[in-house]
C-alpha cells in the first residue's frame, strides 16, 4: 500500500497557524535552524479515522503533530488492531522507519482531525546535519519514554488478555451447564403456549421464552468477544423496526429523559438484529446514565443515509467523557462514571459494528456526548431512495410507517 500523505495545508495557513516549532523533536534548536528547515516541512491534514500509513508500508517520512491525536496500533488477536499508543499535539511518529531504513512496524490512524508536518528523508538528513545534538537528544528521550510506556502497556495487555480468556472460559462453562435447564424452560413455554395460546398465560410464556433467548445471546456475545471474533446471523431488517425496538428499550427511562428522533431513511439494512439492538441499547443506557445530574435530559436519535451508508447518531446532554479517556473509550475494561461497570459494553459494541462492515466513533465535551454508528445500507429501488428526502420527526414517541 502506498503511504497516505493527506491533504496539503496551504503555505500561509501553515506558517501562521500550523506552526511546528514547539514539537518535541525540534525542542532546543535555534530560530535560524528552524527557519532553514521550515520550508522542508510539508503540512498535511487527515480526517477522523483516516489511515496515515499501514503496517509494512515503505517508511519514507516522519510526522510532527500540530493538532489532533493519532493512534498507533499493530495487528494482534484474531487479526484485530491492538492499540500501542495514542500520540497528541507536539508529539511525533514514524521516525523509526527513517532511522533503520525499513518498513513501517505499525499502523497510524487519525483519531480526530489531525494537522501534521511531514518530514521526508531529505529534510531529516538536513535536520541531522544542522542540529545533530539537539535532535538526537530529543529522539533518545522520546524513545526512552515510549519504551517505558510500552513496558507498562505490555503488562496491561497481558492482564487484559488473561481477563478476556478467563471470561471466555468461564462463560463457556456456564453456558454448557445451563443448556439443559434452558431447554427445559423453553419446552415448558412451548407446552404452555400451545395449551393457552391467548390471554395472560400465553403472553407470560412468550415473555419467558424471549428473556431466555436474550440471555443465551448475551452469553454468546461475551464468548465471541473473548475469542476475538464476532459471529453474525444477518437478515434484512427495516430501519423502522429497529427504531421501534430501540424505543421499547428506552421506555424504562421515561419520563425523566426526553427522546427526540429524526428519521431520514427507512430502507432495509443487512444486520444481526439482536446484536445491533444490543449495541444501541448499550449506547442509550450509557447516555441516560450520563444525564442523571443534568438539568436538561434530552436524548437525540437520528438516522440518515450518506453515500450508501446508514448513519445512526445518538446524542445526549450529559456530563461528557473525560478527554484523557476519550481515545481509549472503545478498549476493553475502560470505563467511566460507573461503580459497577465492566468496561466491556463499548468494546463489544465496536466489535459488533465492525463485524457488520461499519464503524463507530464518538465526540464528547462537558455539554454532552455524540456517538456515530455507520453501517452499509442495502441496495434499494429509486422509490425508496427518494423517501429519505422528507424526514420523519418525532418527540418522545416516534411513529414510523412500517
Amino acid at each position: 500500500m502506498i503511504e497516505a500523505i493527506g491533504m496539503e495545508v496551504p503555505r500561509a495557513a501553515r506558517r501562521d497557524v500550523r506552526c511546528f516549532r514547539d514539537n518535541a523533536l525540534l525542542e532546543g534548536i535555534s530560530a535560524e535552524i528552524y527557519a532553514e528547515l521550515e520550508d522542508k516541512i510539508q503540512g498535511v491534514e487527515y480526517l477522523p479515522n483516516e489511515i496515515i500509513f499501514e503496517e509494512n508500508d515503505a517508511g519514507n517520512s516522519l510526522f510532527l503533530i500540530a493538532e489532533g491525536s493519532v493512534k498507533i496500533s499493530k495487528k494482534g488477536r484474531a487479526g484485530q488492531q491492538e492499540t500501542l499508543a495514542y500520540l497528541t499535539k507536539n508529539d511525533f511518529f514514524g521516525e523509526m522507519a527513517l532511522v533503520d531504513v525499513g518498513k513501517r512496524s505499525a499502523q497510524a490512524v487519525a483519531v480526530e482531525h489531525v494537522i501534521a508536518g511531514r518530514i521526508d528523508r531529505e529534510a531529516w538528513d538536513l535536520l541531522l546535519q544542522l542540529a545533530p545534538h539537539q535532535v538526537l537528544g530529543n529522539f533518545t528521550r522520546s524513545v526512552t519514554r515510549r519504551l517505558r510506556h510500552n513496558n507498562q502497556h505490555f503488562i496491561e495487555e497481558v492482564m487484559r488478555s488473561e481477563r478476556l480468556a478467563l471470561i471466555g472460559s468461564t462463560i463457556s462453562s456456564i453456558v454448557h451447564d445451563m443448556n439443559n435447564p434452558i431447554s427445559c424452560i423453553l419446552c415448558a413455554c412451548e407446552v404452555i403456549q400451545r395449551s393457552e395460546p391467548d390471554g395472560l398465560v400465553g403472553e407470560s410464556s412468550e415473555l419467558i421464552r424471549v428473556a431466555v433467548r436474550n440471555m443465551e445471546n448475551m452469553t454468546r456475545e461475551l464468548i465471541d468477544f473473548s475469542r476475538g471474533h464476532t459471529q453474525l446471523n444477518l437478515e434484512q431488517i427495516r430501519v423502522a423496526d429497529l427504531i421501534h425496538a430501540i424505543e421499547a428499550d428506552f421506555a424504562a427511562y421515561r419520563p425523566q429523559v426526553e427522546l427526540r428522533t429524526e428519521i431520514f431513511y427507512n430502507g432495509p439494512i443487512q444486520a444481526d438484529r439482536h446484536r445491533l439492538l444490543r449495541v444501541f441499547s448499550n449506547l442509550v443506557r450509557n447516555a441516560c446514565e450520563a444525564m442523571v445530574q443534568s438539568e436538561e435530559k434530552i436524548l437525540h436519535l437520528s438516522v440518515t443515509q450518506l453515500d450508501g451508508w446508514l448513519r445512526c447518531q445518538i446524542s445526549d446532554t450529559g456530563c461528557g467523557i473525560p478527554a484523557h479517556l476519550l481515545p481509549r473509550i472503545f478498549e476493553p475494561f475502560v470505563t467511566h462514571g460507573k461503580s459497577n461497570g465492566t468496561g466491556l459494553g463499548l468494546a463489544i459494541s465496536k466489535a459488533v459494528v465492525e463485524g457488520h462492515g461499519g464503524s463507530i466513533s464518538v465526540k464528547s465535551s462537558d455539554q454532552g456526548t455524540t456517538f456515530n454508528v455507520d453501517l452499509p445500507a442495502c441496495e434499494v429501488d429509486a422509490v425508496r431512495l427518494a423517501w429519505p428526502r422528507v424526514p420523519v420527526i418525532a418527540e418522545k414517541s416516534p411513529q414510523l410507517a412500517r
